[in-house]
Parts: C-alpha cells; structure tokens; sequence
C-alpha cells in the first residue's frame, strides 16, 4: 500500500483533546445503530444527494476520513491487522462522525482519493455532482455536501489526532465557511451524542476553525 504524505498541524499547544469515543467497540456496532437511530427514515446520500427511505443494496455506510487514512497512519499492515490488533483503530472506524449515507458505486470510485477542485465539470455519474480524477487521485464533492465533509475532517483531526496536510485545512476551512452547519447536521449531532457520547464542536461551534486556521505556519 503506497504511504501518504503528512503534513502534521501541530504547534505549541495543540494536542487532541482526547474526547475519544468509547462506547462503539467497532465497525460492526456502528453498522447496528446507524440505519436504525441515525438514518431511520427519509434522508439523502452525501455525495449525490439521493433521496432514500430505508437501507438498500445500493446504499452503503461510508467513511469521510477514509480508512486507509486511518491504516497508514496507525502503521498496521491491513484492514484485517487494525481490527484485530487495535482496539484505537476499531473505535475511531466506528466513530458516527465520519461516517455518513453514500451510495456504493459512488463509494467504491472515492476510493482514498484527497479532496479537492477539479477543473470543468465533467459528470460520470449521471446527475450526480461528484467528479473524480483518477490521475491525480482527487475528487471534488458537490457544493451543499462540503461543509459536512470539513467539519467531519476537522473533528477526525481533532479528536484522534489523524493527519491533514496544511493546503487540504485551508481548502476545508473555505469549505465550512461557504457551507455552515445546516438543520440536518445539528440533528445529526444530537443523536450521535445520545448514541456514543461525543458531539462534533466544530458544528456547535463553526467559529472553532479559525484554530486550525491559526495554527497553519506560512
């Protein structure tokens, strides 16, 4: 597996503040509760904005900060060794905050692509607003789901400590600003909280960016 690329965002005071969720064990305990308490009834995807009532095969429980993300820096060797062997890796996998509703096909050509702008607007998959760059491994998401995507970023990096290069922050901080916190995300927030104890401050608090934001050396 090709090694990403970190630029670690860390100056003098900042640490995670170790908030870590506790009460979801693992992938599969995520699985049990997020169809039935988070998405029981009509919601949409997060990358297409597809409408849904219920869990099809067509629907899959995606990841924002992608696994592989997760394997690499953690240092395991595979997806099978994290989960045997770290009981760090199983919690932050199964944290509801990176997870979200995503249609499969559109899941499985995200791959562990790095967000960005792609030039034009060339769509492959059909109406939905996703494009993705295969040569340089990056995928633009539509304008309404971007906010979302940076605030789930923001939380994984804050949290967990999980590595995000300085030019992706000040992508992702332009991101959460053009797209605030909509009703459905602090909904979100709320159940998440009842589920596994922890909130995503950065969607209480949308001003709480500008720490990362001061935290970029130039």
């Amino acid at each position: 597996m090709k090694k990403q690329s970190w630029i670690l965002i860390i100056v003098g005071f900042f640490t995670p503040c170790n908030a870590d969720q506790t009460l979801l064990l693992n992938i599969g305990d995520a699985e049990k509760v997020f169809w039935s308490r988070l998405y029981p009834n009509t919601h949409y995807t997060l990358y297409c904005g597809e409408r849904f009532t219920n869990k099809t095969g067509k629907l899959t429980m995606g990841k924002v900060y992608p696994v592989e993300w997760i394997i690499d820096y953690l240092g395991c060797d595979s997806l099978d060794n994290c989960r045997k062997n770290s009981l760090r890796f199983n919690r932050i996998e199964a944290d509801l905050h990176n997870l979200y509703p995503m249609l499969t096909m559109i899941e499985r050509a995200r791959k562990n692509f790095s967000f960005g702008e792609i030039p034009g607007e060339f769509r492959e998959f059909f109406e939905c607003d996703f494009e993705h760059d295969v040569r340089t491994k990056t995928i633009e998401p539509r304008i309404i789901a971007r906010g979302n995507i940076a605030r789930s970023l923001f939380y994984m990096h804050w949290e967990y400590g999980l590595p995000l290069n300085q030019q992706s922050i000040t992508m992702l901080i332009g991101w959460h600003a053009e797209d605030p916190p909509s009703y459905d995300e602090k909904r979100r927030n709320n159940i998440i909280e009842k589920i596994q104890g922890t909130r995503n401050s950065f969607i209480d608090n949308p001003n709480k960016a500008t720490q990362l934001s001061n935290m970029i050396q130039p």
